[in-house]
């Protein structure tokens, strides 16, 4: 969205924007969840941005730590706004809003060389080397990083395919994270101990990273269905019975990522049940279902995200829609 959008958007959800406050790529403004969200129900210091970028833009508040984008702030707002009815004329302007600024933001994808496309000639993707990503000992090799993998459910087969490594320093499993064309691109992180925060992890290597990437990109088989779960410990659990797996590392993607994978032409989506994934599972049909095959599957009930999903559940689950292939067991 260009700022003047931004802007459009936040007049009509009724904020303060403070014209002596904004920032460099971002618009700040007082947080549109603060009646809900916020001690006493205001923003006094607007700690609230949104940032300048093509398509549904992200933001955040540092006062009620919202991250999402601006589309998925709308989503929260109408869930805390069907007793009250403050906006509701005022949300659909703002919807469509950031609706027209994504759908001028698609693209005609023809091949897996996205990057040319979403950035221009002039960006050079960063390859992370290898001897960086060396310097992460295979998880299987040390003792709590097993361990947790096993807790998990992940079979040695699954790690080592996945080629699942540690850090020592702050207790992560890690998931290297390839292009189309096999490139390390990244790594992912996942705190092991549940006082560790961020909980999840994107490294940088050389004051980069590349977030654009989905984990699974590098296997995918473009003539199969594509299962798409939102984080890597789900994609581990789908890997046992079906490798045509892949995450976008967010529970709720921007359409350019996206539409990075719209040469699988179907798609099932086996995001976590809850918020983050219905958000999730709309914005996959909205941007894709014209064009795709679209089912839509949910953990069983009693379980959160398919990594907590036992193998003979996940049997179950998408065994009428793909056709399975060797589990992996240890």
């Amino acid at each position: 969205m260009t700022p003047e959008q931004i802007l459009k958007v936040l007049k009509l959800l009724k904020v303060k924007v403070p014209a002596s406050q904004q920032r460099s790529g971002w618009v700040v403004a007082s947080c549109p969840l603060a009646p809900f969200t916020h001690d006493g129900g205001t923003d006094i210091h607007p700690a609230f941005a949104v940032k300048k970028e093509d398509g549904d833009p992200a933001c955040h508040c540092f006062a009620c730590d919202f991250h999402g984008t601006l589309g998925e702030l709308l989503i929260e707002l109408h869930a805390f706004n069907k007793q009250h009815k403050l906006l509701e004329p005022e949300l659909s302007a703002a919807l469509a809003l950031i609706e027209e600024a994504d759908n001028a933001f698609a693209l005609d994808l023809d091949g897996p060389d996205i990057e040319e496309v979403l950035f221009g000639p002039k960006a050079k993707p960063h390859v992370f080397p290898e001897w960086w990503l060396n310097s992460f000992p295979p998880a299987l090799e040390i003792g709590w990083a097993h361990a947790y993998l096993a807790s998990r459910g992940v079979p040695d087969k699954v790690a080592t395919a996945l080629d699942i490594r540690a850090d020592g320093n702050e207790r992560r499993v890690c998931f290297p994270v390839r292009d189309f064309a096999g490139r390390l691109r990244g790594l992912h992180g996942r705190a092991v101990d549940a006082d560790t925060e961020p909980r999840y992890r994107m490294y940088c290597q050389g004051g980069s990273n590349n977030p654009e990437i989905w984990l699974g990109e590098h296997w995918i088989d473009w003539e199969r269905p594509l299962v798409v779960v939102e984080g890597p410990i789900d994609l581990a659990s789908v890997y046992r019975v079906y490798r045509n797996v892949a995450t976008p590392l967010f529970a709720n993607p921007s359409a350019p990522k996206l539409r990075r994978m719209a040469d699988c032409l179907e798609w099932i989506t086996l995001f976590d049940r809850g918020k983050g994934g219905d958000a999730g599972r709309l914005k996959v049909g909205k941007l894709l279902a014209k064009d795709h095959v679209i089912q839509h599957l949910e953990p069983p009930p009693g379980r959160k995200d398919p990594g907590e999903t036992t193998l003979d559940e996940l049997v179950q689950l998408i065994a009428k829609y793909v056709k399975l292939d060797e589990i992996l067991i240890d």
